[in-house]
């Protein structure tokens, strides 16, 4: 029997994204993504908001510290996977985080944010410049 761990996520970083390198010289890049989701609950649609922990390697790491800032809105597609461990007071973690293959820039590039000039796609792609703005939830007819 397969097993099978995958999240597709649309959302917006939360902080700027934060850049070290392994101890073997592999760049690893740190994130946290905002998700909104719109439920109704009587008569009145509610925003709830997920966050979720996002690491990326490698050359996908390195344009997503180059060229992403808090608040550019991304698609990530990556595995979910859980991390154990114990803390210095004993008590026993975990975490879910994912582990990025693809980081897509989406929509134009925010005034004053990134690192650089215009933004590629990270993971493969590249992004025109002058991308659409993404679409209001309003605009969806389903």
């Amino acid at each position: 029997m397969a097993n099978f761990s995958r999240a597709i996520l649309i959302g917006n970083l939360t902080r700027d994204p934060e850049l070290r390198f392994s101890g073997g010289g592999t760049a690893v890049c740190k994130f946290s993504l905002a998700v909104n989701r719109r439920t109704k609950k009587g008569d009145t649609w509610e925003e709830e908001v997920s966050f979720f922990d996002i690491v990326a390697f490698g050359k996908t790491a390195e344009n997503t510290a180059q060229y992403l800032a808090k608040g550019r809105s991304v698609f990530v597609e990556g595995d979910l996977v859980q991390r154990r461990w114990e803390a210095q007071d004993g008590q026993k973690r975990n975490k879910i985080e994912i582990i990025a293959n693809t980081v897509q820039f989406l929509g134009a590039k925010p005034e004053g944010a990134g690192r650089g000039p215009a933004a590629p796609a990270a993971g493969g792609g590249d992004e025109p410049p002058d991308a659409p703005p993404p679409l209001d939830d309003d605009a969806i007819p389903f």
